[in-house]
């Protein structure tokens, strides 16, 4: 059965929301010595291809990007107080506002991503029998956890279960306060699992301040 020209479009508009959306806020509001503004760019050549009104477009992507929030509540990707905060950027203007859906585990909050980043550190520099401050001292200067582990004797399992129960310590309450669905708390936990630690690679890790992210 063919897609009628309705149905192909909002297709094509909610693909490209999803591909272009981070872009094109930061684009939109980066500093740069053109005031231009590019969000709007996209929509209007956009608009030329699907030879469409740039109000259409506008209106067809608004309603798309409001749909897929609605969706990530159902799938419990997000929680309810998450969809309405991004609801509200939307419909206050700030188009183009949904997050990088492949990477959702970085649940927006920054005060409690900056918890669990604490927690881990603190738990794997106890793990390696070293304070807090030596541990960021050392990944600083070039260090990785693997090397650290190999000079302390300390194996992968024993970092990363300490880095999952501080992480864990922190997410559980959020999750029973509603802060964060089960499904973003999993997918933290699972990339500590798989040998991440403060949100880069176990073999290559080290310390960033500006760019720690879940």
């Amino acid at each position: 059965m063919k897609l009628t020209r309705n149905r192909l479009i909002a297709g094509v508009l909610g693909l490209m929301a999803l591909a272009f959306g981070v872009v094109g806020v930061q684009a939109a509001t980066s500093p740069s010595t053109s005031s231009k503004n590019y969000a709007q760019v996209f929509v209007d050549r956009l608009a030329g291809i699907l030879g469409l009104p740039s109000s259409k477009v506008q209106t067809d992507l608004k309603q798309a990007e409001l749909q897929t929030i609605d969706q990530m509540v159902k799938d419990g990707v997000i929680t309810q107080a998450q969809a309405d905060a991004m609801k509200q950027k939307i419909n206050s203007g700030q188009n183009f506002a949904l997050p990088n859906f492949r990477s959702f585990g970085r649940f927006g909050d920054r005060a409690l991503m900056g918890q669990v980043r604490t927690a881990e550190l603190d738990a794997v520099a106890k793990a390696l029998s070293m304070s807090t401050a030596d541990l960021k001292s050392q990944l600083r200067a070039g260090k990785s956890l693997s090397d650290l582990e190999t000079a302390k004797g300390v194996n992968d399992a024993t970092l990363r279960a300490a880095a999952r129960q501080a992480a864990k310590g922190v997410l559980d309450p959020a999750v029973k306060a509603g802060t964060i669905t089960q499904t973003q708390e999993d997918r933290v936990l699972q990339s500590i699992d798989a040998g991440r630690f403060f949100g880069v690679p176990f073999r290559r890790a080290s310390f960033q301040p500006a760019g720690f992210s879940l």
